[in-house]
């Protein structure tokens, strides 16, 4: 699945994407598109660690593309208890294919 933000967004417009995201990765491997979107980094940070964290209790992944120069240095620092960045949509989709395959070739 692929979440593309498109817009200005304030702190306060991430409270309710926050749960939106986790309800979405608690199904299904996302990407989160981000090269429309102007964000607060630190706010979209707290939301996709969080789904992060709401991907690995439900054995799916969350990959990130398109953020701006603040968001990827913030997501770059402590990659392992982040979402994976991808430089470019289609390989952030590959990865999530990939990993859907592989949760998909375990449960066989």
């Amino acid at each position: 699945m692929i979440v593309r933000l498109s817009g200005t967004f304030e702190a306060a417009d991430l409270a309710a994407f926050a749960p939106a995201l986790a309800g979405l990765v608690a199904a299904d491997h996302v990407v989160v598109e981000l090269s429309r979107a102007r964000l607060p980094a630190p706010a979209v940070l707290r939301a996709l660690t969080a789904a992060h964290a709401e991907a690995e209790r439900h054995g799916t992944s969350v990959h990130v593309t398109g953020a701006g120069r603040a968001l990827r240095r913030l997501l770059r620092r402590q990659a392992e208890d982040r979402p994976a960045y991808h430089e470019h949509l289609a390989d952030a989709v590959e990865a999530a294919l990939t990993a859907r395959d592989a949760r998909a070739g375990r449960r066989s």
